[in-house]
């Protein structure tokens, strides 16, 4: 039961008169055990990614004692020292669709190994994506699927094991690769 979502499809606001499917939220109604074990696991996760310095610290979402204002201030700050020396700025934003429901767990598990997080958390986390399932049930219907990646909507661990998978991408150094790049134009 700790591994079986009952899926709650919610409509988002504003698109109640849509036949699109992509209207609904669907949020994971999750035993109350298995709440109590993510929450454990993705605190365990955090301390020792935290602990050891692995999370890069350009990410603001889902962390602790770090925000979307700090974020703004960061690229405020930037786009200002830059225009100062006469520089030309240019600014990337990546909205990544349907991120909790793409997350890749082989990725996860990647990340947790290059971290060298202790065995017994990885084998945890190992074991939680494996046998998972989602019902969806009206009242003449009812399907079940199994699930082989991305974090529920509505899990403890959801955002932790985002940030976790998208980390190694926060660790490419952009400014060598958009050199070269410019390099190559003139």
């Amino acid at each position: 039961m700790w591994k079986k979502a009952l899926i709650l499809p919610i409509i988002k606001p504003g698109l109640e008169g849509s036949y699109e499917v992509s209207k609904f939220r669907p949020i994971s109604l999750l035993d109350i055990g298995g709440k109590v074990l993510e929450k454990i696991m993705i605190n365990r996760i955090n301390h020792h990614l935290y602990s050891k310095g692995y999370m890069n610290e350009n990410r603001y979402g889902f962390r602790p004692h770090k925000n979307t204002i700090d974020a703004a201030m960061v690229i405020k700050n930037f786009v200002e020292q830059g225009l100062a020396r006469g520089e030309v700025i240019a600014i990337v934003s990546l909205d990544v669709q349907g991120a909790f429901d793409a997350a890749w767990w082989p990725g996860i598990l990647k990340e947790l190994r290059e971290s060298k997080c202790p065995k017994n958390i990885y084998e945890l986390v190992k074991s939680y994506f494996n046998q998972r399932s989602a019902v969806m049930a009206t009242n003449t219907h009812r399907i079940e699927k199994d699930i082989s990646r991305g974090c529920p909507q509505g899990s403890c661990s959801g955002p932790g094991l985002w940030n976790l998978q998208y980390n190694s991408l926060l660790q490419i150094n952009i400014w060598i690769e958009l050199n070269w790049w410019l390099s190559q134009m003139i």
